[in-house]
């Protein structure tokens, strides 16, 4: 009898394998270090030549660095409920006019940075008063300010701006320890974010307002000062991504940031953030990043058209979207 009973506890313990599965799925920041580390391996054994090397591994970090900044941003927006359509278009204005304002020495170069980053601000401001004091729908607001942010871009440069000048192109192409300073510039910004969201109280009521808007003002939360503040948070730091890829080029394009809105929206909801918002981590955002630049870096090495690039990440956000909202009607 007393054997029947321990294998009947043996048998109702949880298998190891079915322990660490479970652990994966409710962890999307675990799933995707080991979808990380199992593609490194791989990429490592199929091209030993190419992908482990430090040239390679530091192109990837440098490649990640725009995104990587951007995605802090649409965290902090995606746990509030809302999103951003319009950052590519910022990140060209504001490279754009920091661009005009340092061509030829026309201004100091960190005068001509912290300008563009302004123009950023201003542009998240325009996107927070449309979506909270008109009350239009984050989508279709910043859907139609990226056309009207690219519009002005086209405007007021043309083509763009180029050799804009050696003391503007030192700040992007400053290097340490072989990584370029956009980079370093992005591991500050993840740094600081990760601090803001896990511990300033400011950041932490995103949560409140995304899990329940009307709760979050019955408890004395100003939800639409918190979301206009965090457009304003966004567009600064797509300013700041803008200057310093023009600053990293020494030229700013018009066309600088298009299409990047899928690879940041992508990278955020892979890192756990849901689109009913309430939910996401700024180092899960970051490791979205961090494996979309590893799967495009694959696909180069391995010589696959440039094109599938764009259906893989679209296939990607799918895929987490999905996940996304089977996970929340599970609940």
């Amino acid at each position: 009898m007393a054997s029947e009973t321990t294998k009947t506890v043996l048998s109702r313990r949880p298998n190891p394998l079915s322990r660490a599965g479970t652990a994966l799925g409710r962890s999307r920041t675990l799933l995707l270090i080991v979808l990380i580390v199992v593609l490194s391996t791989t990429m490592s054994i199929a091209f030993p030549t190419l992908f482990p090397t430090s040239a390679n591994i530091s192109a990837v970090l440098l490649n990640a660095a725009q995104a990587g900044i951007l995605v802090v941003g649409m965290t902090v927006l995606m746990i509030g409920g809302a999103f951003d359509l319009s950052i590519g278009g910022v990140l060209a204005l504001s490279g754009i006019a920091a661009g005009l304002l340092a061509k030829d020495g026309g201004i100091p170069a960190p005068i001509a940075l912290l300008a563009g980053i302004a123009v950023g601000s201003l542009c998240g401001l325009a996107n927070g008063l449309i979506v909270t004091k008109l009350r239009i729908n984050a989508l279709i607001a910043t859907l139609a300010t990226v056309g009207i942010f690219r519009g002005i871009t086209q405007l007021f440069s043309g083509t763009g701006v180029n050799e804009i000048g050696d003391s503007f192109k030192a700040f992007g192409q400053a290097d340490f320890l072989g990584l370029q300073s956009p980079f370093w510039v992005m591991l500050a910004v993840v740094l600081a974010g990760w601090f803001a969201v896990s511990r300033v109280r400011f950041f932490r009521q995103f949560y409140y307002v995304g899990g329940n808007a009307r709760a979050a003002t019955l408890s004395g939360i100003n939800v639409p000062r918190v979301m206009l503040l965090g457009f304003v948070f966004m567009g600064a730091l797509a300013g700041l991504a803008g200057v310093l890829s023009a600053s990293r080029l020494n030229a700013a394009v018009v066309t600088a940031g298009t299409g990047v809105e899928l690879s940041v929206i992508t990278a955020t909801v892979l890192g756990g953030a849901s689109l009913q918002g309430g939910e996401g981590t700024v180092i899960g955002g970051l490791l979205g990043v961090v494996f979309i630049a590893l799967v495009q870096n694959a696909l180069i090495i391995s010589h696959v058209n440039v094109f599938w690039q764009g259906i893989v990440v679209g296939m990607t956000l799918l895929v987490a979207v999905s996940v996304d909202l089977l996970a929340g009607r599970s609940r």
